[in-house]
């Protein structure tokens, strides 16, 4: 003859098979044996949770409190309950409750830390994780969530030190070693970071994430074919991970591969059709295959999706000019300083094309904008001068040659322009000085 107890023992044993179903029917025997049986109300309620049946559990754990209204336990479980429905304010307010009950319950202050990180309230998350460290000294996961606070506060050396602490209570701390990789790339130990990664696939080697890790360290390295290969294993692993189309797409793209490229950025776009950075790629891809006016289409979807998108309005910028729709360009670059006014280059890009319409006034407002933006914008100089040449404005011209050739000895133009500028005023020996010095660059 089996009581209330053999039936719970028999409900547990199905939890540990994962036999959901069944845990709950027994659970419901011990109920009916003895209905005031408060440990197979709790348990029937972690079978209902394992079902995705929320409300079922929540009626479980109801019925708990209604025995044992002081029972932390299970404030903790309705906690859970709320937070996998998305409902963050009252996991917390049951989370609160569950510590009022039991002040050293670090399970509650772990999961109250997780809550507020996601909420971006990193000073009481940070807080919940040290209460939870203090009430759970020999558990690495709340050193690694803390290790994620030091992140966000930009100190990863101080993370470092909590993933430290976490590897050492548990070697193979899978997301602590995951962590602890990019804690180190943050801090520019590509080679740490490397090693790190790698130890994560010895642990997991089904992570296709420890893969795109290593790909972007690899990448950092100009080790291009290493982070092709991991891009590609990451790819095989998840085939419906858009970013690593994409990462591998911008590898192909340096490496001259640019049909590969393109193809990469159009499986991206299918997987991730609200991507723009991939139409702009893929419009980058087309483009050095020639391919201008498709180019032109995909920066285009892009500004009409996202009009605040400067990099879509530079990239057709770009392609206009090449198409010799030399004012529609001036028009996207202008677009471009709108929402960025402090990019000298743009305004150096601009400066070209007013002075291929002869707008020079304007060419040379752009130019010397962009030396007040970057003193060191060699070319700014470099095209100010030819401009100023154009106006007859020799001397001015010289000068910001001269420049140029300052800020970069091996300057071959600005050499050649300056040597041109001198025999126009009639200095033949400083223009074949200048001359000579050029040649002799180019050998």
């Amino acid at each position: 003859m089996f009581d209330e107890t053999d039936m719970l023992r028999r409900g547990l044993e199905y939890m540990k098979k994962k036999d959901y179903e069944q845990a709950v029917a027994s659970f419901n025997d011990a109920l009916k044996a003895n209905p005031r049986y408060i440990e197979a109300y709790f348990s029937r309620g972690n079978a209902f949770e394992a079902l995705g049946r929320f409300e079922q559990a929540m009626d479980s754990y109801d019925a708990v409190l209604k025995f044992a209204p002081k029972e932390a336990a299970v404030y903790f479980n309705r906690a859970c309950l709320h937070r996998k429905k998305g409902d963050n304010d009252r996991a917390l307010a049951e989370l609160e409750q569950a510590i009022s009950l039991k002040p050293n319950y670090g399970k509650a202050y772990y999961n109250r830390g997780m809550i507020h990180f996601s909420m971006g309230n990193l000073e009481k998350s940070f807080a919940d994780y040290t209460k939870a460290i203090e009430y759970l000294p020999k558990d690495a996961d709340p050193y690694v969530s803390r290790g994620l606070v030091h992140v966000a506060r930009n100190d990863n050396e101080k993370a470092l030190e909590d993933y430290d602490r976490a590897l050492a209570m548990d070697p193979n701390h899978f997301r602590g070693r995951g962590n602890r990789g990019n804690a180190l790339e943050a801090l520019g130990r590509n080679g740490e970071a490397l090693e790190e990664y790698g130890r994560v696939l010895q642990l997991v080697p089904s992570d296709y994430k420890a893969y795109m890790n290593r790909g972007y360290v690899y990448a950092k390295l100009e080790r291009h074919e290493d982070a092709v290969a991991d891009y590609t294993r990451a790819i095989e692993l998840n085939p419906k991970h858009a970013k690593a189309y994409c990462c591998r797409g911008a590898l192909y793209a340096l490496l001259k591969r640019q049909q590969k490229a393109l193809d990469d950025y159009e499986e991206a776009i299918r997987l991730a059709p609200k991507n723009v950075d991939a139409y702009i790629s893929r419009g980058q891809a087309k483009l050095a295959l020639g391919d201008q006016i498709g180019a032109l289409e995909d920066f285009s979807a892009v500004i009409k999706t996202d009009p605040n998108n400067t990099k879509a309005f530079l990239n057709r910028a770009a392609v206009q000019g090449k198409l010799n729709n030399t004012q529609a360009a001036i028009e996207d670059y202008s677009e471009a300083i709108r929402r960025v006014p402090t990019n000298a280059q743009t305004y150096c890009l601009r400066g070209v094309l007013y002075a291929k319409t002869s707008q020079l006034d304007a060419a040379i407002a752009d130019y010397e904008k962009a030396i007040e933006l970057e003193p060191t914008h060699i070319s700014a100089f470099l095209n100010l001068g030819l401009v100023q040449r154009i106006q007859g404005k020799f001397k001015p011209a010289i000068q910001n040659f001269s420049i140029a050739i300052k800020l970069n000895p091996k300057y071959v133009a600005a050499y050649k322009n300056r040597a041109a500028t001198y025999g126009m005023i009639g200095d033949k020996e400083k223009a074949q000085r200048d001359l000579e010095t050029a040649e002799e660059l180019e050998k």
